[in-house]
């Protein structure tokens, strides 16, 4: 059964699972701030050996109220879960809460996704949880496989030389690197905290001005700071010209694969740094084995913005299944769409 099959049941499914397969299985569900770094660098090995991992998996990439879920089978972790605790009628209601999985649980094994995730519903129903929501990072090429609400996103195969990578790039791609190099723009890896606050700084002022929510400072500083102690994991990069901050990208690696999760440019009417600054976050990539670079959230079909920036360096459309929901306790999530309605 391939992912993409597992994708298309319908939630029910989700529990429909071999009894000997599940009892073959053993999940830990413990509180993230409950966790040391030994379980936390075997979560990390563990998605490093999984194709469908991403870095919102890893355990870094958390809150204080979140939670781990791990499965085991002959004491070898095979599935995990980073499972985020919301309150859909605020913390002032705690015993209303929600469970979402941001870009997993990661499993290549699909049978052995689909039993552990019951084990999870299970666990989850027990603790007084309302939903849980589930939204695995399962790439197919963009043909309208997963239908509506299906994300989509743009990859670049890494594995040709530099020059042959360049080659590929649309025109204009190329003419607005070059040109940026002939002005004397650098591109240089953050590795001060007076840095990040200037790329902090510059996010925020450019999602005021294109009027989007950005992720919080704290979260921000807290990944960065992550990679800066694991300098192989991710990178900050920062173009300068003459002194002055142009832009920055926040580029993160899992397993072969590279994801460009932030990026920040200020408004210069004599230089786009865009380009050159993903140019350089390719080249950071294929440096650290990286054979994939992920370009995040796409819109098939766009003539602008983002989406036309992205197409511009090549790569494929992929699409990623619609977010899917295993209802937990009927009455308490009915009243909640009943809520929402009003």
């Amino acid at each position: 059964m391939s992912l993409q099959a597992v994708a298309r049941n319908d939630a029910a499914d989700f529990a429909v699972t071999s009894l000997a397969r599940v009892t073959s299985l053993s999940l830990e569900f413990a509180a993230a701030s409950s966790v040391d770094d030994s379980i936390k660098n075997e979560i990390a090995d563990f998605l490093d050996s999984q194709h469908t991992s991403h870095p919102f998996q890893y355990p870094h990439w958390t809150d204080g109220n979140s939670y781990f879920a791990m499965v085991r089978k002959d004491g070898h972790l095979r599935w995990y879960a980073n499972c985020g605790v919301q309150y859909p009628l605020s913390t002032r209601v705690a015993m209303v809460r929600s469970v979402f999985v941001n870009r997993g649980p990661v499993c290549d094994d699909p049978d052995l996704w689909n039993a552990s995730l019951h084990l999870l519903q299970r666990e989850l129903s027990e603790r007084g949880f309302v939903h849980l929501d589930v939204a695995p990072d399962w790439a197919s090429l963009g043909c309208g496989g997963y239908g509506a609400g299906a994300r989509a996103s743009l990859r670049l195969d890494l594995k040709a030389d530099e020059d042959q990578l360049f080659a590929g790039f649309r025109k204009n791609t190329r003419y607005e690197i070059r040109r940026a190099e002939r002005l004397g723009v650098s591109v240089v890896k953050s590795n001060s905290p007076e840095q990040v606050e200037e790329f902090i700084a510059l996010h925020q002022r450019m999602a005021e001005r294109k009027n989007f929510s950005p992720d919080s400072a704290d979260h921000i500083r807290h990944i960065v700071g992550w990679f800066m102690r694991e300098q192989s994991r991710g990178a900050l990069l920062m173009a300068r010209h003459d002194g002055a901050l142009l832009g920055g990208v926040v580029v993160v690696r899992a397993g072969q694969r590279c994801w460009y999760v932030w990026g920040a440019t200020g408004r210069h009417d004599d230089v786009n740094a865009g380009h050159i600054l993903q140019w350089h976050a390719l080249r950071w990539a294929k440096s650290h084995g990286c054979t994939e670079y992920d370009f995040g959230g796409y819109t098939v079909g766009a003539a602008s913005g983002p989406a036309w920036f992205k197409q511009g360096f090549g790569g494929r459309v992929v699409e990623f299944p619609p977010t899917r929901r295993s209802i937990l306790r009927p009455w308490y999530h009915y009243l909640l769409r009943r809520l929402s309605r009003a």
